[in-house]
């Protein structure tokens, strides 16, 4: 299983968990193909649902496209390929100086695990299960 963390500021913490049964490594990036089955672009926009998703319940300003990285797991961890997608967000009373960037990956299936959500003071909770 392979687990993601993501922090918003120092408010909340999002853990990402995501194994075969989840789709994870299907469909598979083949050594022979020259191209991922998933193009950045699919990536983005699915990270960009699941960003709006994490936040609804929390002050945010629009989110920001930073960057998108091809990544794999090592092979403890199944070997797999995924998208790690970043955004910058500013808090809406941010006077644009301060802001934090949230990491989403994204299966190559084009899903985004599922994930919880850790308040800052309980984030090591974060890690007991």
């Amino acid at each position: 299983m392979l687990t993601i963390y993501s922090y918003y500021f120092e408010e909340y913490l999002f853990k990402f968990s995501f194994e075969a049964e989840e789709g994870a490594g299907a469909p598979p990036w083949l050594d022979s193909d020259a191209f991922p089955p998933l193009s950045p672009r699919q990536a983005i926009d699915a990270s960009k649902n699941a960003v709006a998703e994490m936040l609804k319940a929390y002050p945010w300003a629009d989110p920001q496209f930073s960057a998108c990285a091809l990544k794999r797991t090592t092979e403890s961890e199944g070997g797999w390929w995924y998208y790690d997608v970043e955004w910058m967000v500013w808090p809406p009373e941010c006077d644009g100086g301060d802001r934090s960037g949230i990491n989403v990956p994204v299966m190559l299936n084009g899903r985004v695990p599922s994930f919880e959500v850790f308040k800052y003071q309980d984030r090591f909770k974060a890690w007991e299960s």
